[in-house]
């Protein structure tokens, strides 16, 4: 699979709402804990961009947009957008 390829199967995966379709692109023992519980549960994730650049540290910027409406416990209901 090419980079873009599995940036845009990244980005599915945080939409899916399945903790396991996330979970399955990082090594054991991973773990991953977004602000401690269900904060948003209607996110969604979108690439904005891959840049690679290999002569730098990490090689890849994946860029991204988060959405969604803080509805978890105790949310504000308000919607948000992250990038």
């Amino acid at each position: 699979m090419d980079l873009t390829a599995f940036a845009v199967c990244y980005a599915k995966a945080w939409c899916s709402q399945d903790p396991e379709s996330v979970a399955a692109f990082y090594a054991e023992p991973g773990s991953l804990s977004v602000n401690g519980g269900p904060a948003f549960p209607d996110m969604k994730v979108t690439m904005d961009d891959l840049v690679r650049k290999p002569h730098e540290p990490y090689g890849t910027v994946f860029r991204w947009t988060l959405t969604g409406t803080n509805t978890g416990p105790g949310g504000t209901g308000k919607h948000v957008r992250i990038s």
